[in-house]
């Protein structure tokens, strides 16, 4: 995870209405390569403080590791990445994701939501996969 992202989690869990908005209002900034819509930002603001803090506190806190079933994979497996992504460092990709032989890598020119920044990309880079199989 980047600097950016991780410096905002103690404000996910915070019970004050005021630090929680604000960090979760950072986040989506950070999901996207553009400025959002302030009807989509609002609306994606929306369900993001709905969710209780002792819930976003407790999907932090769980533990798993699969790194040791990556190399085990044996289904075709896409990995999209932005290029632009402040969320997840890129080195990701080298460092846990390399480990699936079957996968195949699509760096987008997109932020961390490659689905949204470049959906009709996106959805090239999903037909493309399936009809490759």
């Amino acid at each position: 995870m980047t600097a950016d992202f991780l410096s905002l989690i103690p404000g996910f869990f915070s019970g004050d209405a005021e630090v929680c908005v604000r960090s979760l209002g950072t986040l989506l900034r950070l999901c996207f390569a553009e400025e959002l819509p302030s009807d989509d930002w609002y609306r994606m603001l929306g369900y993001s403080v709905s969710v209780p803090p002792y819930v976003r506190q407790a999907l932090f806190s769980r533990a798993f590791d699969n790194d040791d079933l990556l190399p085990r994979l044996r289904k075709p497996v896409l990995i999209t990445h932005g290029t632009a992504d402040a969320v997840v460092k890129s080195t990701v990709i080298d460092q846990q994701m390399s480990r699936i032989s079957s996968a195949k890598i699509r760096m987008m020119a997109t932020g961390h939501a490659c689905f949204w920044d470049d959906a009709p990309g996106y959805n090239r880079c999903l037909r493309e996969f399936a009809e490759s199989l």
